[in-house]
């Protein structure tokens, strides 16, 4: 950032950041309105639904007051999380949307990545960025801050692309630039350095377990319990994602012109959904959920069934058990806004 341009962010502190930080919330219970058609990944934390987002934050100076004269316009990145409680049944929004966690940098772009629920509707974000390692951060800390996870500004940083709570400290995978992950954990100061290839998208974690696809082998998923030695699953076509939660791993295979969703148990791995192109998905309580263009789809066994189909685009879903949350594009006079759903899956 030129010195000039250091000056007029400076010069335009809380204010300006104000303005883009917190998303507006509605205080409707069965839905909530916030911000923005970003990219957003979400989970169910306890009593709280949370969801992390990550968008480019253009600055004009000349829209706002005070700013120096001559200060130019800049654009930085954003990478935030947010948290809403729910309800004892997650039929209700108990509350509106609070800001937990905010990375803002000038490097690059960054993609919402990895989301992890911790205890105590707590939460760990792992943003993705090709151009730089994105810090990992947790909320949040007795004293209600963010908890630095991970952080390397170092040039040869090695990005992260899986986080999850362990039952005691959070895990995560990093990947080294020939695809082979190592598998950290927080607080201890050693690192295993695996054989395992794997890319972004492609490895996840949840509590007790790692599964993950090599690309030149897309059609094997990888899965490896606690203790245990790795097993693979033949998979029908080549993978396109992989899902975790506890005891469920879930893959989206590329199958001819279309995409499948598999539910990968003991028995191999069984198709529960399948559509034209690449879904959203989400995997917790022993239950699956995808969402496609209006149509969210969820079933806690067996083929997924239909839920809902919204008024427009479904950009991010979230399950747990009978659990089920949402987001849908909508507009509010003439802005961006993304309507927040909650629903129990029969």
């Amino acid at each position: 950032m030129s010195a000039r341009r250091a000056a007029a962010a400076g010069a335009l502190g809380a204010a300006a950041l104000a303005l883009v930080a917190a998303p507006a919330a509605s205080g409707a219970s069965r839905t909530l309105t916030v911000e923005g058609w970003w990219p957003r990944t979400m989970a169910f934390s306890d009593r709280a639904l949370v969801w992390t987002e990550a968008a480019p934050v253009r600055v004009d100076p000349r829209r706002i007051p005070g700013a120096p004269p001559g200060a130019q316009a800049f654009t930085y990145y954003r990478a935030e999380a947010f948290r809403t409680r729910v309800d004892r049944a997650g039929r209700r929004f108990a509350g509106t949307a609070e800001t937990v966690v905010s990375i803002r940098t000038s490097i690059a772009g960054m993609a919402p990545g990895a989301l992890a629920p911790l205890p105590a509707s707590g939460l760990v974000i792992a943003p993705w960025s090709r151009r730089f390692a994105a810090p990992v951060v947790a909320c949040c800390s007795v004293e209600g801050e963010e908890i630095e996870i991970e952080s390397d500004g170092r040039p040869d940083a090695l990005p992260t692309a899986a986080v999850a709570w362990d039952g005691s400290a959070v895990r995560y995978v990093q990947l080294r630039p020939d695809g082979t992950q190592v598998l950290r954990r927080r607080g201890d100061p050693g690192a295993v350095i695996t054989a395992d290839r794997t890319r972004q998208g492609l490895v996840a974690l949840a509590p007790g377990r790692r599964a993950w696809v090599d690309p030149a082998d897309a059609r094997t998923l990888r899965v490896q319990d606690d203790g245990a030695s790795v097993r693979t699953v033949a998979l029908p076509g080549d993978a396109v994602g992989v899902w975790a939660s506890r005891d469920l791993t879930v893959v989206a295979a590329r199958i001819g012109g279309r995409v499948a969703v598999l539910r990968v148990g003991t028995a191999g791995a069984q198709r529960v959904w399948s559509g034209r192109r690449a879904p959203r998905v989400a995997a917790g309580g022993g239950a699956v959920a995808v969402a496609d263009g209006r149509v969210v789809w969820a079933a806690r066994s067996g083929a997924l069934r239909r839920v809902t189909t919204a008024r427009r685009p479904v950009d991010a879903v979230a399950v747990d058990g009978r659990r089920l949350a949402w987001a849908e594009r909508g507009l509010r006079r003439g802005d961006r806004v993304s309507v927040l759903r909650l629903a129990r899956i029969r």
